[in-house]
């Protein structure tokens, strides 16, 4: 579809004369699917067990009535007449409705980008919730093409608003700065996907994601959630639970007999932070424990991350500077240090 919408800049920008120039709106018309197409590719990779819901056509509703309008122009506009307004807009004379309408389909386009986003930030806080670990490699991928669009449509953006305020010469810059990020694009995400270590895909089911914090409007006694804390607190530290690299909410919930909304609510305001957090946490303590206790030299960093719980090189970077402001290769060479002086 990108294709086609620089082809279509291509028309316009050197003036190539068709002879139905009712063509020349198609590529507006797909610039409506662009946004509801990335938004429904944003929740496949971001759910389990993704299926596209029935509900999901009506993102699609601006762009089936751009089709049924181009369809219109080409059935029953006249072509002399559709070709003296794209000879207008060639010559800079744009009509006030192309202008509201490029506007409403950028305005469109950068909503579904924002809201993809979003979905993106709601989802990892969710999964947060629920797993002590899940993997983020394709989040990245996705943040990543997610900001290329946006950067890709920015260019698009401005090439839009050039001829409006007389740098239509700027056009061929900005044409061809969209074919190289599109280049750049491509690639990029051909390489990052030959790298990826994991197909897998998804945080968490859609089903967990729109079930609601039931406890968000019940109350704790302090009684009550220091009771509840220092269970939690002595079956983790006496069973080592932190040590399972999948351990979830719903684990220590069947564990513990009590309810995982209840579990998840003692961490919250006993701990102020979220599960994900909360046995991360225990995970980076095991991880300096053994780093001070370190008697044999052929065990790696990557093995004590293993011992300690982790299962994912980044996350045991990211939780290791969270709680220690150090990376383990820091700390490690902090110890050595120390015991040496």
């Amino acid at each position: 579809m990108i294709f086609i919408v620089v082809i279509a800049l291509y028309f316009t920008v050197f003036r190539v004369e068709i002879k139905m120039p009712q063509l020349l709106f198609i590529d507006d018309t797909f610039m409506f699917a662009y946004g509801p197409l990335l938004y429904l590719f944003t929740q496949s990779v971001v759910f389990k067990n993704y299926k596209l819901q029935k509900k999901s056509w009506v993102h699609f509703i601006p762009f089936l009535i751009s089709i049924c309008a181009v369809l219109g122009l080409i059935l029953f506009a006249d072509t002399a007449s559709v070709s003296e307004t794209t000879n207008q807009m060639n010559n800079q004379q744009i009509p006030i409705y192309f202008r509201i309408g490029e506007l409403l389909i950028i305005s469109h386009i950068f909503y579904y980008l924002f809201k993809s986003k979003l979905e993106i930030k709601k989802v990892i806080g969710k999964a947060k919730d629920l797993y002590s670990a899940f993997n983020q490699d394709n989040f990245k991928l996705l943040k990543f093409i997610l900001n290329c669009f946006i950067i890709l449509f920015s260019i698009s953006l401005i090439h839009s608003i050039l001829p409006f305020v007389g740098y239509k010469n700027g056009l061929l810059v900005t044409l061809l700065l969209m074919a190289l990020f599109m280049f750049y694009f491509i690639n990029s995400i051909l390489l990052k996907l030959l790298n990826q270590p994991s197909n897998e895909s998804g945080a968490i089911t859609l089903i967990d994601f729109e079930e609601k914090k039931k406890y968000a409007g019940s109350y704790l006694s302090q009684t009550d959630l220091k009771a509840y804390m220092n269970t939690l607190e002595n079956h983790m530290t006496s069973n080592e639970r932190f040590l399972d690299s999948e351990l979830s909410i719903s684990d220590l919930s069947t564990e513990l007999n009590m309810p995982s909304k209840i579990v998840s609510q003692v961490i919250n305001e006993g701990y102020n932070c979220n599960f994900f957090d909360f046995v991360n946490k225990y995970r980076v303590e095991a991880a300096k424990s053994i780093f001070a206790k370190q008697t044999d030299e052929k065990l790696t960093i990557q093995g004590i991350m293993y011992d300690s719980g982790f299962n994912s090189k980044s996350s045991f970077n990211t939780a290791f500077k969270k709680f220690t402001k150090l990376t383990p290769t820091q700390f490690k060479n902090s110890i050595e240090k120390g015991s040496t002086s």
